[in-house]
């Protein structure tokens, strides 16, 4: 009875809304366009696109905070270790573990950038083998463009690695004060936030977008556009609520892509992907530049199933790949696991629950959260 609503109590939590904090606009469609710019066909662009996204879009990759917890006198029937950043915010999403006042890019984490790009395979025909290498090639531009980010919010939590909370309490703040005042201040992840560190993140993704594409294929992008998309992208949505602001800087991603292929006398590149948008669209974003604006329309994602090391689930002869579900996972549902481990007495054995948070609303179920998983140890146990 107790595994059953335990079960109902799980499935009606999933209808609650759970706060939208992705960088789509960056790691998506930015990166999109940028592999164009420099060469790559629409299809390895669209994969080295959806695998950079894809990141935060798959249960085992996306960034999160952690706890243990195990049975205590507590009044909520459990005590709770600090919370703190999961591993995987340092393997994927290049947080340091070293505090950097400064706000550089810390030595740790520029290891780990080279250790991602060092495992991009080497170009091969072999179609399967190909979408491997664009999947990790995504995965580890993922890396690159946080890196910048997140500098400044390195260091550790007791005998953790990896700061308390990142740039949570930044980010929880941001929502609170746009809901107040209506405009973004304080969440790094927001383009219009993050001040110079965009550029430099645009300038890392061009440069390893360009490298690894075949020598005669590769086309430079001036400085002068490459800083342009930039300003653009900086300047939009600090007064648009999220979900708004990421299809806002789709649209200027598009433009911006447009104009480059225009500019080099590559318009066929785009045949048959062009539109243009409609004079409601430049008020919505509050952006006079996207008033009847010629785009490249950029196609939808198609977000890679990654395993917990980040490598493709499935990836077929033919180069196709399993997709995560169409819409995001995005459920304010922890992730968790349950263990049993040795209890301080001769004979006796208690529980631990790991609970993974991605969301600060999971916080609010952490209490039935953790009862459940521990119940589901105690009846395996049995």
């Amino acid at each position: 009875m107790k595994g059953i609503l335990g079960a109902c109590l799980l499935v009606s939590l999933q209808s609650l809304t759970a706060a939208q904090a992705y960088e789509g606009d960056i790691h998506f469609s930015t990166t999109y366009v940028i592999a164009r710019a420099v060469g790559w066909p629409e299809a390895d662009a669209l994969t080295i696109a959806s695998a950079n996204q894809g990141v935060d879009e798959n249960q085992d990759t996306v960034a999160a905070l952690e706890m243990d917890t195990t049975p205590g006198p507590a009044f909520t029937g459990y005590d709770t270790g600090s919370l703190r950043q999961a591993e995987k915010n340092l393997k994927f999403h290049c947080f340091s573990n070293t505090h950097d006042g400064a706000g550089e890019i810390s030595a740790d984490v520029r290891e780990v950038m080279s250790r991602h790009f060092a495992e991009v395979p080497e170009r091969n025909a072999d179609p399967r083998s190909n979408a491997e290498r664009l999947i990790a090639l995504g995965v580890a531009l993922h890396c690159q463009q946080d890196a910048h980010s997140h500098a400044g919010f390195g260091g550790s939590c007791g005998s953790h690695e990896g700061s308390c909370d990142g740039h949570t309490y930044q980010t929880f703040l941001d929502q609170v004060v746009f809901g107040l005042l209506k405009k973004h201040y304080f969440n790094p992840d927001h383009p219009g936030v993050s001040g110079q560190r965009l550029l430099e993140a645009l300038w890392g993704t061009a440069s390893e977008l360009a490298a690894r594409r075949p020598k005669s294929a590769v086309r430079a992008i001036p400085a002068t556009q490459l800083t342009a998309l930039s300003d653009a992208l900086r300047g939009s949505g600090l007064e648009l609520p999220d979900e708004v602001r990421l299809e806002c800087n789709r649209h200027i991603a598009g433009k911006w892509l447009f104009d480059v292929l225009q500019s080099g006398g590559r318009t066929k590149d785009s045949a048959g992907a062009v539109e243009t948008l409609s004079p409601g669209v430049a008020r919505t974003c509050r952006n006079p530049s996207l008033a009847s604006a010629t785009i490249v329309r950029i196609p939808a994602a198609r977000f890679p199933r990654l395993n917990a090391d980040a490598s493709p689930y499935l990836v077929r002869a033919d180069g196709s790949y399993q997709a995560v579900r169409e819409r995001n996972f995005d459920l304010p549902m922890p992730a968790l696991g349950a263990e049993r481990v040795a209890g301080r007495t001769a004979n006796y054995n208690t529980h631990r629950a790991r609970v993974q948070l991605s969301h600060w609303s999971q916080l609010l179920v952490l209490p039935l959260m953790t009862r459940v998983a521990l119940a589901s140890t105690d009846s395996k146990a049995r």
